[in-house]
Order: C-alpha cells, then sequence, then structure tokens
C-alpha cells in the first residue's frame, strides 16, 4: 500500500503549489502512472484496476494537441530538471 500511497501524497504536494502549471499536472499523472504499473505484483488486479479506470479518466482531460505539444517544449520533458 505504501508503494501507492508515497507517489499519491508526493502528487497532491507538487500539484498544491501556487506556481503549479498544467505541465507539473501532466508530469505527475505520468509518474502516478509508473506507480500503478509497479503493482502488478504487490496487489490484486482489481485495485490496480480501479486505479488505472481513474487515471485513465484525468488522462483523457489531456488528450489535446495543443496540450502534447507544450509539454513536449517544456525543460522538464527533456530531463533538464529532476522531476
Amino acid at each position: 500500500m505504501r508503494t501507492i500511497l508515497n507517489p499519491i501524497k508526493k502528487s497532491i504536494k507538487v500539484l498544491e503549489y501556487r506556481n503549479t502549471t498544467l505541465t507539473d499536472c501532466f508530469i505527475q499523472l505520468i509518474n502516478l502512472l509508473g506507480a500503478i504499473e509497479q503493482l502488478s505484483g504487490l496487489t490484486n488486479n482489481q485495485f490496480q484496476k480501479e486505479c488505472l479506470l481513474i487515471l485513465n479518466k484525468r488522462w483523457n482531460q489531456f488528450d489535446f494537441d495543443l496540450y502534447l505539444l507544450t509539454y513536449f517544449f517544456h525543460p522538464k520533458y527533456r530531463c533538464k530538471y529532476n522531476i
């Protein structure tokens, strides 16, 4: 359980800053996806499926070409900064 709660806690903390950008939201969704994928061997599949359904719902809100283009040009995309 700790495996998924730590990334969620970190994401919430990052997204509560005043200077949070749309790119920060996008990056945190990607980080959460990675954490959920790591759950495959640790928990039951139903919990993982529910997490993926919720994440996919949020991900679809970002499924716009302009958002993806903006993210592509952001320095964090190129790993210039640590995420």
